[in-house]
């Protein structure tokens, strides 16, 4: 789609949440962004007019480069896809590394542990500087979150809904937890029909579950939402949430993942508690990078593919911010932003993906698709 029929033809404009319409740099033919990205404006309901994100390459990037120091990247969508680097990511990453630019990587997916990404990294091609102690995830900070709280010291046990990520983090904290996996009883309660909805076996006593947490799990099911909602019956247990996030990209575009998002949405209504969500957008992660790394929001910029979590999260926060096109969200999202006057979720810069940003790419489809072949 052209960014002139995204601005004219409103039904033409994707909503955010569904399968993401990544503009993949393995796909390289498409990547003509005099062609299709040549308008400076956009007009909001009230018809204002705002002005655009700067269309970002290599020149421009160099231009601005001295002005920051710190660089924090999402992961999916920005450095891989699914089990695959993008083309011209690890190039990009080491040209940051020679210039002694910090790199953060903060991904809003806690389905693996921050020493899980570090391997995933090394073997996708990353230089291995970028180790556990650059990574954040909504697992190390959910983690980090119910430490500060003390639970570790009152004897106070986890409600679990998530992944090994999760689990890792956990452990390491020595902060114990219980409900993960495959419900242990819901064999029986299927068995038992409607029944079990009136004698519902909760595990642990509430009094004993200091916080029930909840993020991206496969085995989520109607008894681990009802168990989930009476532990949050407690006013001081805490409900801590990994990410909103509503789908996550993968390697085909054209199916739908959800993501954590559905499943905190479906506590949150059971319990009637409102969750402490730790990533992206949220402050909580953006807490915890400050703890460890004291930077300067002003010299610091945020590099996503999602205008929701990554942009949002850097505006939020006083981070320049960058939208990449090789993940879930495109132009036609900034457009809508803007026409919706959600200015908080419209970047400073975007460009099609990192590998156009390193010094001699002039932006060229020929030059991408040479660092496609080169990643390849």
């Amino acid at each position: 789609m052209k960014f002139e029929d995204s601005i004219l033809n409103p039904k033409r404009r994707r909503k955010s949440n569904k399968a993401c319409s990544r503009m993949p740099c393995d796909n390289i033919d498409t990547l003509d962004s005099e062609r299709s990205y040549n308008y400076d404006f956009g007009i909001s309901k009230d018809n204002r007019i705002h002005a655009m994100p700067q269309s970002m390459n290599a020149q421009k990037f160099q231009a601005i480069l001295s002005e920051i120091n710190t660089f924090i990247f999402d992961a999916d969508g920005v450095l891989w896809l699914g089990e695959d680097a993008i083309p011209g990511s690890p190039k990009f990453i080491d040209f940051l590394l020679g210039m002694n630019k910090r790199i953060i990587v903060l991904t809003n997916n806690a389905t693996k542990s921050r020493e899980v990404y570090a391997k995933k990294l090394a073997k996708l091609g990353y230089d291995k500087r970028i180790g556990k102690h650059n990574i954040v995830n909504p697992a190390a900070v959910v983690a980090d979150t119910l430490f500060r709280a003390g639970l570790h010291k009152q004897n106070k046990k986890v409600y679990l809904i998530g992944g090994q990520g999760v689990k890792d983090e956990l452990d390491d904290l020595n902060i114990e937890y219980f409900g993960d996996g495959p419900d242990p009883v819901d064999a029986q309660a299927s068995s038992k029909g409607a029944a079990f909805l009136y004698d519902i076996d909760l595990e642990e006593e509430t009094e004993n579950v200091g916080a029930v947490v909840v993020g991206y799990e496969k085995y989520f099911n109607y008894l681990k939402l009802m168990k989930a909602a009476n532990y949050l019956q407690q006013e001081d247990c805490l409900f801590v949430a990994t990410n909103e996030d509503e789908t996550c990209p993968g390697p085909n575009p054209s199916i739908c993942i959800p993501d954590a998002g559905p499943l905190v949405a479906a506590v949150k209504t059971a319990s009637g508690r409102e969750p402490l969500v730790v990533g992206k957008p949220n402050t909580p992660a953006f807490d915890y990078i400050c703890r460890r790394w004291q930077i300067d929001p002003t010299r610091t910029m945020m590099i996503g593919d999602r205008t929701n979590t990554d942009v949002k999260f850097g505006k939020d926060h006083g981070l320049r911010t960058m939208l990449v096109l090789s993940g879930c969200h495109q132009v036609d999202d900034i457009v809508e932003n803007q026409m919706n006057d959600r200015d908080d979720m419209v970047p400073e810069y975007y460009a099609t993906c990192l590998g156009a940003l390193i010094p001699g790419s002039d932006q060229t489809v020929p030059t991408l698709r040479k660092l496609s072949l080169e990643s390849n």
